[in-house]
C-alpha cells in the first residue's frame, strides 16, 4: 500500500480512543444501543459515538446433493420488502458459530449436512457494531425434517440452480450485504478451484 494522506503527521489509527462514559439508550433482543463518549488520543477532544452491542451472527451457503443452492424468501422490515437470501441467524448466548449454523440450516430449511467448511468471518458494520458474522459452506444437504421457525418467522424455502443464482447476483436481485459477502468469501476459499468447475457445468 502507498500512503496518500492522513489526519496529522502524528496520526496512528491503531491508537485506541479513551472511553469516558457509556449511556444505555435502548435494549432489544438483537442489540444494546449505547451512547459512548470517547476522547481522541490525537486532539484530546471528546466526541459522542453510537455503539451497538450485538450477538454473533452466522450465514450459511447450503448446497444440496444435486448442487442446488438452498435459499429462503422472507419479508424484511428494515427495507419494508421481501428478500431472497441464504440461511442465517443469531448465535445463542455461548453457542459456537458452527453449531449455530447447523441449527439455523435445520430450523429454516429442514435440511442437514455432514460436510461443513468455515469460510471465515466479517465485521458487518464496524462503525457502530461490535459483532462478527461467521460464514459457512454446507455441502450435500439433505431434507430430514420440517421447518422449525421462531414465532415471528415466516418464509419460503427455494432450491435454486447455481446458474440462476449467479444471474440473480449479477442483476442485483440478491442485495443483502451479508449474502454478497458470503459469496465473496466462498471464492476466496482454497477449495473453490475444485468446486467451481462442478457448479459451472450444471445447467
Amino acid at each position: 500500500m502507498r500512503l496518500l494522506a492522513q489526519h496529522s503527521p502524528q496520526f496512528n489509527p491503531t491508537t485506541a480512543w479513551e472511553g469516558e462514559e457509556a449511556t444505555l439508550r435502548g435494549e432489544t433482543r438483537l442489540f444494546r444501543h449505547l451512547g459512548v463518549l470517547r476522547r481522541s488520543p490525537h486532539t484530546g477532544r471528546s466526541h459522542d459515538f453510537t455503539r451497538l452491542e450485538c450477538p454473533e451472527w452466522v450465514h450459511v451457503i447450503a448446497l444440496t446433493e444435486g448442487h442446488e443452492l438452498l435459499a429462503v424468501e422472507q419479508f424484511r422490515h428494515g427495507i419494508n420488502a421481501s428478500t431472497l437470501e441464504g440461511i442465517g441467524g443469531v448465535c445463542d448466548p455461548g453457542e459456537d458459530p458452527e453449531a449455530a449454523a447447523r441449527r439455523e440450516l435445520l430450523e429454516e430449511t429442514g435440511h442437514r449436512s455432514e460436510t461443513w467448511v468455515s469460510l471465515g468471518w466479517c465485521t458487518p458494520n464496524p462503525a457502530v457494531q461490535d459483532n462478527k458474522c461467521h460464514f459457512f459452506l454446507a455441502l450435500a444437504c439433505v431434507p430430514v425434517a420440517g421447518l422449525d421457525l421462531d414465532p415471528s418467522e415466516e418464509l419460503r424455502v427455494w432450491a435454486v440452480p447455481w446458474s440462476e443464482w449467479q444471474q440473480k447476483l449479477r442483476s442485483g436481485e440478491i442485495h443483502h450485504a451479508l449474502v454478497l459477502a458470503a459469496f465473496l468469501r466462498l471464492r476466496m476459499w482454497d477449495g473453490w478451484a475444485k468446486l467451481e468447475p462442478i457448479l459451472e457445468r450444471l445447467p
